[in-house]
């Protein structure tokens, strides 16, 4: 991820989430949050689980909660696999979220 002059980005945290198919709708779950949204296709339940994680995470930040979070999930990150190692059509996805000058980024990896 490139900076501009003046704009620091913090570190990638990994947040290792699962999604299923149940009843028609697409379902999906940050395994270490409480976060969770769901959508008519993969597609758009991804889409709208990144949204809620990222408003999830400027709440946080809101409220002063955002340091904890972020250490709690730095302390989970070694129970997860390598991106390499989650086997193609798995239902867990790694996404990563950074901090660019107060802003939340959201970076989803490739699935594919």
């Amino acid at each position: 991820m490139a900076t501009q002059p003046g704009m620091e980005t913090s570190a990638p945290v990994s947040i290792l989430c699962r999604f299923w198919s149940e009843d028609g709708l697409w379902n999906g779950v940050a395994e270490h949050l409480p976060v969770a949204a769901f959508g008519q296709t993969f597609e758009e339940a991804r889409r709208n689980l990144s949204d809620a994680l990222l408003s999830h995470l400027q709440s946080a930040s809101e409220l002063g909660q955002l340091p904890q979070i972020i250490r709690q999930l730095q302390e989970r990150e070694h129970d997860f696999l390598p991106v390499d190692e989650i086997p193609l059509n798995s239902p867990l996805l790694k996404m990563l979220v950074a901090m660019k000058d107060s802003e939340f980024l959201a970076l989803n990896l490739d699935y594919s």
